[in-house]
């Protein structure tokens, strides 16, 4: 495939920017992340010592173990969502080194800043649901996401089995799915920035690391079954909260997926007008929804706005709705958790059963 562009502006991104900058500099605000990120951070941080040490160290009981292993998964999710996801878009801070820290949070949770990077800033953000180039929508067959991917009898019950197979997200990522794209320097038919010798160094150092907090150390305390259990168990958790909250912001009833011209490569629309269209907000009044999940409820103003810290978007999202309507753009927003979750649901069911939702307006 040639490389995807966008040919047609129209004047919505210069002004929703216009309007959020201006709202930066009338209030004095920075941009990047202030004061409530580190105290955030601190509490994940102690969130998360106390729920793993509790795990590996005093889970006498089988009880006691099934809630710190969940209590740590959500903590893992809480760091993904708050400190790895704004340090790797350069939004935790206004120095480049703390997000660089920042965002090697997410190598100490098992994955890969650097793969990350390229693939969820690059490749996700610039094209969102666009089949064979957003690599969010590629599931090798076992579920549908996409107008654009074949229907496989088995999707007429993807509805049923999509839940189940989210979980695994996580454990096929520390596993498997990072060393394939380290190893092959693909993702899909992208070809990744060749690693330097230390950014290499790096990466096998922190899965060493990773490994060895999270199985070897567990090892000198309980046997290897209730480890490998434990181990499961926690990734199970965390692979299903990061996966259905990922899925609820772009593949719901309502969201659009174009593909571009299979000869040009060209997509007609306005970049930003394309993220608006293809992304969707969740539980916008939601506090608590918001404050656990790092504003990712806030999905449009973080796809138009990924360099700007997630505690803003809440202040902002009233812009950009408000530019929105005024370009007859479609704003689409689900009141709650729950009928997000169904709004997926019904999306997963009508392309199991051939049927192509339309995009429309859930605001």
């Amino acid at each position: 495939m040639n490389k995807v562009h966008f040919s047609v502006s129209v004047g919505f991104y210069e002004t929703v920017k216009h309007r959020v900058n201006a709202y930066f500099l009338e209030n004095s605000i920075a941009r990047t992340g202030d004061w409530r990120m580190f105290l955030k951070t601190g509490m994940i941080a102690a969130w998360l010592a106390v729920s793993y040490t509790l795990l590996v160290f005093f889970s006498s009981s089988l009880i006691v173990a099934i809630l710190t292993a969940f209590a740590l998964a959500q903590g893992l999710a809480f760091v993904g969502f708050n400190v790895s996801h704004d340090g790797a878009h350069g939004s935790y801070s206004g120095n480049k080194k703390v997000n660089w820290l920042m965002g090697l949070t997410l190598d100490l949770i098992g994955g890969s800043q650097m793969l990350w990077r390229q693939k969820h800033n690059i490749l996700h953000h610039t094209y969102t649901n666009i089949d064979e180039v957003d690599d969010d929508l590629r599931m090798h067959g076992l579920l549908r996401l996409s107008p654009g991917q074949k229907r496989r009898p088995w999707h007429r019950f993807q509805h049923l089995y999509a839940f189940p197979v989210y979980s695994l997200l996580t454990l096929s990522l520390v596993t498997f799915s990072d060393f394939k794209k380290f190893f092959s320097g693909r993702i899909g038919e992208y070809r990744l920035r060749k690693p330097t010798a230390s950014e290499a160094f790096l990466f096998f150092l922190m899965k060493a690391f990773y490994f060895g907090y999270t199985l070897a150390l567990p090892l000198f305390f309980h046997p290897l079954l209730h480890v490998l259990i434990a181990f499961l168990a926690v990734h199970l958790v965390l692979g299903f909260t990061l996966s259905i909250v990922f899925q609820m912001a772009h593949t719901v009833e309502g969201t659009a997926f174009p593909q571009p011209n299979p000869g040009t490569a060209l997509v007609q629309n306005e970049w930003a007008v394309h993220e608006v269209e293809t992304t969707a907000n969740f539980a916008p009044e939601n506090r608590l929804a918001a404050w656990f999940l790092g504003g990712l409820n806030f999905q449009i103003e973080h796809h138009l706005f990924p360099r700007v810290c997630h505690i803003h978007y809440p202040a902002i999202s009233g812009i950009v709705k408000e530019t929105c309507r005024e370009f007859s753009i479609s704003y689409v927003s689900y009141p709650t958790l729950r009928s997000t979750v169904a709004g997926h649901y019904r999306f997963l069911k009508g392309l199991g059963a051939t049927r192509c939702p339309e995009p429309g307006n859930r605001v």
